[in-house]
């Protein structure tokens, strides 16, 4: 078991020296998940919850991509960027994360609560 993580490691520490940290994890973007609704209300409703316990949030709206970014900064490093991509006319919301750390799964899952 501990052989695939130090393989993982190993990878990783090599690509961050050919392609530098922020542009490794800022170019790749994960799907974490596909939720039922629009993008534009779940984005609005997951950072309503968020804000009420992370006071370092930004909302971009990226209205010519159909997209909304929710990212947790704090000065000069963004933790993480949660990308709300419009899908199927609007019905599906494609969920990614776009940066170095992944979200807290409590932030997810609020994500999650409000497709519900």
């Amino acid at each position: 078991m501990k052989g695939p993580a130090v393989a993982l490691l190993v990878s990783t520490i090599s690509l961050v020296g050919c392609a530098g940290p922020a542009e490794l994890f800022f170019k790749n973007s994960i799907v974490v998940d596909h939720l039922d609704g629009n993008y534009q209300r779940l984005a609005r409703c997951t950072y309503e919850h968020l804000a009420q316990q992370q006071h370092q949030l930004s909302v971009t709206d990226l209205r010519d991509q159909e997209t909304v970014r929710i990212a947790l900064t704090k000065a000069p490093q963004t933790y993480w960027e949660l990308s709300f991509i419009n899908e199927d006319g609007g019905r599906q919301t494609r969920l990614e994360v776009t940066s170095g750390s992944l979200p807290s799964e409590h932030a997810l899952a609020l994500a999650r609560a409000c497709a519900a």
